[in-house]
């Protein structure tokens, strides 16, 4: 839904590889992380780009990914993207430079949740960041 606006002129897909995965989260915070995640995705690459989501279990850890076709990301610019403040020379859809905030911050999250925020290529072009949370059942209070 939050997506939906922009997104519009992108293939959106979704794929859970694995029937059921438990994780503990503050899952607020894991959606707003797979939002600038996509929001991202859906800003740097041009309409009709194709964006996947794939969530699957690897050994004890729960990983996401969010993939696209787009340009990708320079070589020069790939160790800095999660520095705080590193926009490249990227510009948005609107011409507008981004804060350079957003992959930083959800690194943090996803540190704070003993995961960790990857970005891999996409062969031939485009990109993949993959986040990992440990698994592991939730203990509900009642």
């Amino acid at each position: 839904r939050h997506t939906r606006r922009k997104a519009s002129r992108h293939v959106l897909s979704a794929e859970v590889k694995d029937d059921l995965m438990l994780a503990q989260m503050d899952a607020k915070l894991i959606v707003q992380v797979i939002f600038n995640l996509l929001d991202n995705a859906v800003k740097y690459t041009p309409p009709g780009s194709l964006i996947r989501i794939t969530a699957e279990k690897k050994e004890d850890l729960a990983s996401i990914s969010v993939t696209d076709d787009g340009p990708g990301i320079p070589d020069d610019q790939k160790p800095h993207i999660f520095e705080m403040f590193f926009t490249g020379n990227n510009t948005i859809a609107d011409s507008r430079r981004s804060l350079g905030l957003g992959l930083p911050l959800c690194r943090s999250i996803i540190r704070a949740h003993g995961g960790e925020l990857t970005l891999a290529d996409r062969l031939p072009h485009g990109c993949r960041f993959t986040f990992t949370l440990p698994s592991g059942e939730v203990d509900i209070h009642e």
